[in-house]
């Protein structure tokens, strides 16, 4: 690892859009610390970028905690990036179908944990006053889709709490970016959507943001594929 590599923790980075990530900024130079739930697809991911990572599940609470100290760790300081990719949802149904353990197991990995992570990020880089945290949302919580309702709620919760983090953030110099991509071809979805964007794609809008140069910040970012029109 070069001294100035930039250093990134990247969650979510087993799958999709977050190994795109793991992938490009590996390709771009930077420092890699991966994690995802699935042991032998980050064994894979690993072997192939030369990236350090380690499997932790993000329904755990404490889980986040250990993730951000073990990344930490590896680098011997505190990541320049953090990327909170990490979500799920397990089906499609109307609110009136949902469970309180469906709630609480979304809720646990697509608002909790990217909590954890920014509050720990957060303390580091605005001491040392720099640093970039991206959250990665999704276009949904900008229009309301009857069949997503948990999932909507809480993307829409990781929205409010990124737009308190841009503005507490930047008084110590540490940049906050928003994402919220429209359609992706990946495997959270159960059928192909080949007319969608390619996680590569994604991921590259995605790190050119994180690229940008030093006197600019992209707070969000909003992009889908050309077909998409349900906004």
């Amino acid at each position: 690892m070069a001294d100035n590599a930039l250093k990134a923790l990247v969650t979510g980075a087993t799958r999709g859009i977050g190994r795109a990530i793991a992938l490009e900024l590996v390709a771009r130079g930077a420092s890699v610390f991966a994690s995802g739930r699935d042991e032998i697809l980050l064994d894979s991911l690993m072997r192939e970028t030369g990236c350090a990572g380690r499997a932790f599940d993000l329904s755990d609470p404490e889980a986040a905690i250990r993730l951000y100290a073990a990344a930490k760790e590896y680098f011997g300081a505190a990541p320049d990036v953090l990327v909170n990719n990490a979500g799920f949802n397990a089906r499609k149904s109307p609110i009136i179908e949902a469970t309180v353990e469906e709630f609480d197991a979304q809720y646990a990995v697509n608002l909790r944990a990217p909590f954890l992570l920014c509050r720990e990020a957060l303390r580091d880089m605005a001491a040392a006053r720099r640093g970039h945290i991206v959250n990665i949302i999704s276009s949904s919580a900008l229009f309301a889709n009857e069949t997503v309702g948990v999932y909507t709620t809480m993307k829409a919760g990781l929205r409010g709490l990124t737009g308190v983090l841009v503005k507490e953030a930047r008084q110590s110099g540490v940049k906050v970016t928003a994402v919220y991509p429209g359609g992706v071809d990946t495997e959270f979805r159960k059928n192909p959507r080949h007319d969608y964007m390619k996680p590569e794609s994604a991921a590259r809008v995605i790190v050119d943001a994180i690229y940008a140069p030093e006197d600019a910040i992209v707070h969000e970012l909003v992009f889908r594929p050309m077909v998409e029109s349900n906004f």
